[in-house]
């Protein structure tokens, strides 16, 4: 339950929030790391914007707008094929190269446009970093569970500073070319030597983290919740789930 905290000095807020973790027994947060706590989605659309521009000015056959939805529904298909796989991407213009005829140069540079994705240096999203700088400074445990690949991942733990917040032994990757299921939960539980009743999970996507973390047995889970969020991750969340804006709302949720 909510409570007003803003009464609260940082001392306050810091003694109720550890003794909310000690009285549930949470011995680390697991937290999701894109769109979480780095902003992927906005560089993920700036791409396809990009890539719509182009695709409209250099093979005219559809307006930006049609390209666009092309683009997404046919990503979403290899989603489900390949995950989180860059190489899916490629999937995506070849699709649609073989069905309007792109010139080879367009559906190349289309490709490159894709794969700038993973070398675009992400930022935090909003409260993400007061809310690990709180975790920080109550020496609250946390870990990373992400399924991106080691590559990428290791760009973004960089790019944000994470070494200061946590170890890279302390980022569990599941298989970029599936999902995050009840059972890769699992073998992260079984990773950082953990039962599920000792643990929060923090995320923003239903299908990955909030759904299958409760149903191994994590009691507390955080919804980072986004409105513009893909649609192939949106689902109901359990009803005791939190739903918190960014990171550092969990303050506030557990005074």
């Amino acid at each position: 339950m909510q409570v007003e905290s803003d009464h609260l000095s940082p001392v306050e807020k810091e003694y109720r929030f550890d003794n909310w973790r000690r009285n549930n027994n949470i011995q680390l947060f697991l937290l999701d790391l894109d769109d979480t706590l780095c902003d992927t989605q906005s560089v993920f659309n700036r791409q396809i914007s990009l890539a719509c521009n182009y695709l409209a000015n250099n093979s005219p056959l559809l307006e930006n707008n049609v390209w666009e939805k092309e683009i997404r529904s046919i990503n979403d298909i290899y989603f489900e094929q390949y995950g989180v796989n860059p190489n899916r991407w490629n999937q995506v213009v070849d699709t649609l190269s073989n069905k309007y005829l792109l010139h080879f140069q367009v559906a190349s540079y289309v490709k490159e446009i894709f794969q700038d994705i993973y070398t675009t240096p992400l930022q935090f999203k909003v409260g993400a970093k007061e809310g690990l700088d709180f975790f920080k400074k109550t020496d609250t445990p946390m870990a990373i569970v992400t399924h991106a690949n080691k590559d990428w991942t290791w760009r973004k733990y960089n790019w944000l500073g994470l070494n200061k917040y946590l170890d890279w032994n302390d980022v569990y990757i599941v298989d970029e070319n599936g999902h995050k299921t009840p059972q890769s939960w699992q073998s992260a539980l079984n990773y950082f030597k953990i039962k599920a009743n000792n643990c929060a999970v923090v995320g923003d996507s239903p299908r990955s983290d909030i759904n299958p973390a409760t149903s191994i047995g994590i009691r507390h889970s955080f919804f980072v919740k986004n409105p513009n969020s893909w649609s192939i991750h949106k689902q109901e969340v359990p009803k005791e789930t939190i739903l918190i804006d960014n990171l550092s709302d969990i303050l506030i949720y557990t005074l």
